[in-house]
């Protein structure tokens, strides 16, 4: 409804810094570090006080760029109670081809139940056929990459399910064209700006000499799919 959807963009320009939801596909991870550290403050504050209902009416409601800045709300404040609204989504298939939104707040929760929630996603995502470039709804690579990033935390061994010769992984048709390393890394470096740290972007990127290069980031988030595992 577009009431609905009204409610959902104006929810956006409330709680989001800057307004929306622009800097959160990249620009962010690579501004200089005091206007990042900024930024980043203002995100945890806005992803603490955004009411409950906000958050899930810019889930449901106001499309892919209002779902992916409640995704980084939520993993920037930390709001376990949004977790039944990100199982909904994912278990539903519904990630709006964002779905690596979905995974980081996942990630930055960090907890067993979060673990288990990508085990049941991948039971059933790793059976679907490869979806058409373009319209993906579906995040498998960094799905199983943050699962990855969760047993290393938790000390658990959930992902070598998926993983090993044969296995549900190395089935699945669009595995050859994931990079799992590279998912890994911008997990790991999307957790650390959810809390304020320094991601590390702006420093491969120079050092590289790459300015607007492909880091582990960019493969994440542009190739095969603008980020879309």
């Amino acid at each position: 409804m577009k009431d609905d959807d009204d409610r959902a963009f104006w929810a956006m320009f409330r709680w989001s810094p800057n307004g929306g939801y622009l800097p959160l596909i990249a620009r962010a991870m690579v501004w200089p570090r005091p206007r990042q550290a900024w930024y980043q403050f203002r995100l945890r504050w806005g992803g603490r006080l955004a009411p409950a209902k906000d958050l899930q009416l810019m889930l449901e409601a106001g499309g892919w760029r209002t779902s992916l800045a409640a995704t980084w709300l939520i993993a920037a404040g930390r709001r376990e109670d949004l977790r039944p609204a990100i199982e909904r989504d994912m278990l539903a298939g519904l990630t709006g081809g964002h779905g690596w939104g979905y995974c980081t707040s996942l990630a930055c929760l960090g907890t067993e139940s979060d673990a288990q929630m990508l085990v049941r996603y991948l039971d059933h995502a790793l059976t679907l056929p490869v979806e058409r470039e373009g319209f993906e709804t579906q995040c498998q690579g960094t799905a199983l990459a943050t699962l990855m990033y969760l047993d290393e935390q938790l000390g658990t061994t959930h992902a070598q399910r998926f993983l090993g010769e044969g296995g549900p992984w190395e089935r699945w048709p669009g595995s050859a064209d994931r990079d799992l390393a590279a998912y890994a890394d911008g997990i790991r470096s999307d957790v650390v700006f959810a809390a304020g740290g320094n991601p590390g972007i702006r420093r491969q990127l120079k050092e590289a000499d790459e300015p607007t290069g492909p880091g582990p980031f960019w493969r994440r988030r542009h190739n095969g799919g603008s980020g879309r595992g």
